[in-house]
């Protein structure tokens, strides 16, 4: 037994599904736009919300209209972009924070400056697609 007064069609839940979170990454990717190169978080929300328009898209796919399933190529670049950066993100975090127990007499500073330049570059890429 249904709780709601009347049933929405599979087709119109997920066209008013994609939009709101086509509309969450527009946000996303405004605010981020606005943030300095340092907020990563930003950045970080952005690719999360690229995700899930991504999966949403590629789930209702067969339902959904051709406007809608035009932004798939789009989403995946702009994951494949961000996802580098958080790549690069990840491994100065891993590495920063597991310092004590790498072998004696290796130095992790250097390691930790290409890491950093590279996480710079990758912002100015992904800044690109905003």
């Amino acid at each position: 037994m249904s709780t709601s007064s009347a049933r929405t069609p599979l087709t119109k839940f997920a066209q008013k599904r994609v939009t709101a979170a086509q509309d969450q990454l527009k946000k996303r990717m405004h605010r981020a736009s606005k943030a300095s190169s340092s907020d990563y978080s930003s950045y970080h929300d952005v690719r999360k919300a690229g995700k899930k328009v991504r999966y949403l898209i590629e789930f209702f796919e067969p339902v959904l209209k051709k406007k809608q399933r035009q932004s798939l190529k789009n989403l995946k670049q702009l994951q494949k972009r961000f996802g580098a950066l958080n790549d690069v993100v990840a491994s100065r975090d891993l590495l920063d924070a597991h310092r004590a127990s790498l072998p004696d007499g290796v130095d992790a500073k250097a390691a930790l400056r290409a890491l950093k330049k590279k996480q710079i570059r990758r912002i100015k890429a992904a800044s690109k697609l905003l």
